[in-house]
């Protein structure tokens, strides 16, 4: 009877476990991504040119820097220039190949990113293909194989605090997509939420976290990264919320996004749609902050840096999700509150000057 109740306990265990190992990995850094980095550090690209990590990026440095004039190198000063490739756009080239940098799918016009295009993308492929041999870009790799390892251990503390069982309580549903945490080491203080549609796979979701914080022996650190690990986790529960009936929101996202548009554009946030799924993300790794009792310091803090970066209906937007959360029994998940959430934002769309004048809002939304 004890090796039976044992048997079932483990096969519990390791089910629940599989059913989360099939959504979300362990983190680990990407080949791929470290050589879209340092291809782009090498054509002077801001976003990947911070020193953040110097232990790592003065490696790079000295390894790379004979071959700032390779070919590749100036093919991508001019396609940046002339196509305007940058951030995301980089990232969504390193998911789009495979581990022979082949593409995973013939690109188009609009695969890897519309900024590509396909004929410079493929161009680009078949340079990075050269760039990798002849600068046997595989033993650096191979050199620094115990730092990734290390950088990935190290971020598991960050990882292992993740309650994944919050995300399919809360929203109502388990993950359609598969979720990958990726540590890009030369990205200093860069991180992206992107994803992968590929014929007949699950749509995967990428975290490309970065590495900004060190010890005193120059090691990275990540005790400030569990909040943007909740953002970009919650990116794959409610994207395609708005994604699959954008039209009651349209109105008063264009609105507000006017009110805001210059704070958007500066963390990249080009367009209203883009802008409302970033709110809802951000009120909804408050609600996690809340719901697992964290100080109210912490809280606040978080609050605040969502004001300061012109999310300034956030405070009601949160309460929106906590009423969600209370009439569970009416509202079984949270796509079945996105009609209650479209008529809250007539309400954050009139109330605007008035967050935008006191830099707070009201928690109390009189329902229509």
């Amino acid at each position: 009877m004890k090796r039976m109740i044992y048997l079932v306990v483990l096969l519990f265990t390791t089910c629940v476990f599989a059913q989360n190992e099939s959504f979300l990995e362990k983190p680990r850094v990407d080949k791929r991504v470290e050589l879209l980095s340092i291809v782009f550090r090498l054509a002077d690209a801001w976003e990947c040119s911070m020193e953040d990590f110097s232990l790592y990026t003065n490696k790079i440095q000295k390894y790379y820097v004979p071959y700032k004039s390779h070919e590749l190198i100036k093919f991508v000063k001019e396609v940046r220039q002339k196509n305007g490739i940058y951030a995301q756009d980089i990232m969504q080239m390193a998911v789009h190949l495979d581990e022979n940098l082949e593409p995973l799918i013939p690109f188009t016009e609009t695969i890897p990113a519309n900024s590509w295009g396909k004929e410079d993308a493929n161009k680009f492929v078949h340079l990075l293909k050269q760039f990798y041999k002849e600068t046997k870009s595989e033993q650096f790799f191979k050199e620094n194989s115990s730092l990734y390892e290390e950088a990935s251990i190290r971020f598991h503390s960050v990882f292992n605090r993740l309650n994944l069982d919050w995300y399919k309580t809360f929203y109502g549903k388990e993950p359609n997509e598969e979720f990958i945490i990726i540590n890009a080491l030369g990205n200093g203080k860069t991180n992206y939420g992107i994803s992968q549609n590929l014929p007949n796979q699950k749509r995967k979701v990428y975290a490309i976290m970065g590495a900004s914080n060190t010890d005193k022996q120059g090691m990275v650190v990540f005790e400030d990264y569990f909040s943007t690990l909740l953002h970009e986790f919650n990116h794959s529960f409610v994207n395609y919320l708005l994604d699959q009936n954008p039209v009651p929101f349209q109105k008063n996202g264009e609105k507000i996004f006017e009110l805001v548009k210059d704070k958007m554009e500066v963390i990249y946030y080009k367009d209203w749609q883009t802008m409302l799924n970033e709110a809802l993300v951000r009120a909804a790794v408050i609600k996690y902050m809340k719901d697992h009792n964290f100080s109210k310091q912490e809280i606040r803090k978080e609050t605040q840096e969502q004001l300061q970066e012109g999310f300034v209906w956030i405070e009601d937007l949160l309460a929106e999700l906590e009423r969600y959360d209370k009439q569970r029994d009416i509202y079984p998940t949270l796509e079945s509150y996105m009609p209650n959430l479209a008529e809250a934002y007539n309400t954050f769309a009139e109330k605007m000057p008035q967050y935008m004048n006191t830099g707070t809002n009201s928690k109390n939304i009189k329902k229509k």
